[in-house]
């Protein structure tokens, strides 16, 4: 404690210190009849320590979320003391809590008669079953009896025990997505959807000012993934009209400032800081764990933005949270403004990390980027969804209540008029369209872009259930297209007479990030598997032979087969099942160098069909950036570019061979085998790509009026451009 005052003090911060939050030591027990005195004792050593270092005007919180703590002990078995289903025991526990608290307050008084107390618990709102008067009655009475711990402190409740108003000096306010929910259904009233049944923020913090007539602050909120930027956002929205109604709102605080772990399950982490956690733990009890910190971008812009339009009584030392030097991300605030390219993908953003998103956040840095998804059915009511991945890109999520699935034409006219509200809302008439799928076409009619982009990063018509107007709907896209981007030589070939302005645009690699698998770590969800291991990562669909994976696993049962990523349009139970296969699901993309570090080969073993004839898979590149061994089934768009540097196998027997070999290299040739990896990857980068598509963008932006795009698809096949090679991009 003493440390972090000093460390506060250096650094100009002000600490509220909590003296419980949670949990108990040895020897302690609540419901002790000396527990409030042990307490106050315990709250009078604090004051006197803080004192004697020079805190001046201290702000203590005496016992965290009281009403919060009791529920949880009484009803479930989250929190000890356990005694779930037991209301008797709630209240009871409150009521102690309570007196402990008056009794802390006056301990803290007594050593520091200038300091400030908080009492901060959670601000919700249930609302009943419409038409089920029952329920109506019982949700008032839960989101009544969030006040009980504050009125029993102001003495408005229970005065036996020493409440008083002096007691409650300062409000906090706990409000996440999820403190919002019908009874007894418990469904939560999603925010990110607009469910009417909602409460606004700022009303739910005005009708708690008149209640008390005490400051308030935010004390804790934030939220996870994508959706951190727009609920930060969410929240300044209520900050500024709690400002319009003269509401004391003190401040708002995020929660978590880093990210934090789940509390039951360790080592799953809820990517909801400021700062994300990457790296690993290590699988060696005397190596240490190798962790770093990565800004999220969005939620980090929205703050910098927030704090010019809320400023803070000490603004400069605000802002200095996020001064950091992977923090360039003014290109939205200033400067001209950027042509947008509205994107519009079968793929979601947080699916696997791949082309799209390797490209768009790139992009993003000259064209402002709105991500267009394929919409999520069978919701109860329509809303349109919105996500922010990273900086300069907009995920457009759009839930509809139709069952069917993808860009169906059931949902075209609601999706029409979704995108029509968003581009009226946010005044958007400098546009490009760039399509993913043909399967969107439908969405560009009635709208006026600058340019149209089809990037076919694969030959959708040739997977299982592709629907049936996919090949119609491409053909009117090439008919549209300014420019056509192909995802690898196979498909630039199949392609490039049929448009006359075809570029080949093969994956490429982020080599840095997938650099740090040379490290040497080992990241915690394989580190109970043995060795080797053999490892894949991406999607397991149709197109990885599963037939090979298990004639792999027999083949050596003291090989360990690690399968990473999500399973789709198959049926899990077709997955081979053996003691030495590991399925680990998918994983973040900030976690696969630390997971292919593990391995000792890397393979990609695709099956020979339909689905994998034009693939130009992302990770053969990745697998050499992360300097491993690379054995695969002959995919053209990997034998052509690469054989002589992965090893090519065309049976499971062949496959194992490979696999053997490349376990029992010499020194010298893993040398050699690495110096070939590393000259393959220099020569090629998405910055690179993402650059070369972007000048091509522009180009034809500015080179070539509307009048000359509407004849462009006349043009004589013979005009069609030369492919570019990996080498050739970079």
């Amino acid at each position: 404690m003493l440390h972090t005052a000093r460390c506060a003090r250096r650094k100009g911060l002000q600490v509220i210190w909590t003296l419980h939050h949670y949990g108990l030591p040895p020897g302690v027990d609540f419901f002790a009849e000396d527990f409030a005195d042990r307490f106050a004792g315990f709250c009078e050593a604090v004051a006197t320590a803080l004192r004697a270092e020079g805190e001046a005007t201290p702000v203590y919180q005496p016992i965290n979320e009281i009403s919060f703590l009791s529920w949880a002990a009484g009803t479930t078995n989250l929190v000890h003391p356990y005694q779930p289903g037991s209301v008797e025991h709630a209240w009871e526990l409150k009521c102690r809590l309570v007196r402990a608290a008056i009794a802390g307050c006056d301990a803290l008084w007594s050593i520091t008669p200038n300091a400030r107390i908080v009492h901060t618990d959670p601000l919700i709102h249930v609302v009943g079953v419409s038409g089920d008067e029952r329920a109506v009655r019982e949700a008032a009475a839960l989101t009544e009896q969030q006040y009980q711990a504050w009125d029993l402190l102001s003495g408005r409740l229970e005065p036996g025990l020493g409440g008083a108003p002096r007691y409650l000096d300062v409000m906090g306010i706990n409000y996440y997505h999820s403190n919002q929910w019908a009874w007894p259904s418990e469904e939560r009233l999603f925010w990110h959807l607009g469910d009417p049944r909602r409460q606004p923020l700022e009303v739910l913090l005005k009708d708690l000012w008149q209640r008390y007539q005490r400051p308030l602050f935010v004390a804790e909120t934030g939220h996870v993934g994508m959706g951190r930027g727009p609920w930060l956002e969410h929240v300044a929205q209520a900050v500024l009209r709690c400002q319009a109604w003269d509401v004391p709102l003190q401040g708002v605080c995020l929660y978590p400032l880093i990210d934090r772990t789940d509390w039951e399950a360790p080592s799953r982490w809820h990517r909801s800081g400021l700062w994300d956690v990457t790296g690993n733990a290590s699988a060696h009890p005397d190596r240490p764990a190798r962790f770093a910190r990565a800004l999220h971008g969005p939620l980090a812009l929205r703050l910098r933005q927030w704090q010019a339009h809320l400023p803070s009584p000490d603004i400069e030392a605000a802002r200095t949270l996020v001064s950091h030097p992977a923090f360039p991300f003014f290109i939205h605030s200033t400067g001209p403004a950027m042509t947008t390219m509205i994107v519009f993908s079968h793929l979601r953003w947080d699916f696997v990390y791949q082309r799209p998103q390797q490209l768009l956040s790139r992009l993003a840095k000259r064209f402002s980027v709105v991500f267009v998804e394929e919409p999520v059915p069978n919701a109860e009511r329509a809303a349109l969804e919105r996500l922010q991945p990273c900086v300069g890109v907009e995920v457009l999520r759009p839930h509809l209540t139709g069952s069917a699935t993808g860009f169906h034409d059931e949902h075209i006219p609601e999706l029409q008029a979704m995108l029509a509200d968003y581009l009226r809302a946010r005044a958007l008439n400098d546009y490009w369209l760039w399509f993913y799928t043909p399967m969107a076409m439908p969405l560009a009619a009635g709208l006026q872009p600058g340019g149209v982009v089809y990037d076919c990063m694969d030959e959708l018509a040739a997977f299982r259930h592709a629907p049936r107007q996919l090949l119609q709907r491409e053909n009117a896209l090439f008919k549209m297209a300014d420019l056509v981007f192909t995802g690898g030589q196979s498909l630039y070939e199949s392609k490039r007479g049929r448009h006359a302005r075809v570029h080949c645009f093969p994956s490429s690699v982020d080599a840095a990030h997938f650099s740090k698998a040379t490290d040497g770590g080992a990241h915690v969800a394989q580190a109970h598997i043995g060795r080797p291991r053999i490892g894949y990562c991406g999607v397991i669909d149709e197109r990885v032979d599963l037939d090979l994976v298990d004639a792999l696993s027999k083949a050596h049962a003291d090989w360990e087969i690690v399968m990473v990523g999500p399973v789709v349009k198959i049926d899990p139970a077709l997955l081979p099942q053996r003691v030495n296969i590991h399925w680990l699901g998918q994983q973040d993309y900030a976690d696969l160098p630390a997971l292919i570090s593990g391995w000792d080969v890397c393979m990609m073993p695709f099956a020979l069909n339909d689905a994998t004839r034009y693939i130009s898979p992302t990770k053969t590149l990745e697998y050499m950036a992360a300097d491993k061994p690379v054995v695969s089934t002959p995919i053209r768009d990997v034998v052509t570019p690469y054989a002589g540097v992965v090893a090519i196998a065309d049976s499971p027997s062949s496959f194992v061979a490979a696999c053997e070999k490349a376990l029992g290299r010499t020194p010298e040739e893993r040398t050699q085998d690495a110096a070939a990896r590393a000259i393959i990857v220099a020569g090629t980068s998405w910055d690179c790509t993402a650059a070369h598509m972007a000048d091509l963008i522009e180009a034809e932006a500015t080179c070539r009026p509307q009048a000359e795009r509407e004849t462009a698809d006349q043009a004589p096949a013979s005009t069609v451009s030369a492919s570019l090679p990996n080498s050739a991009v970079a």
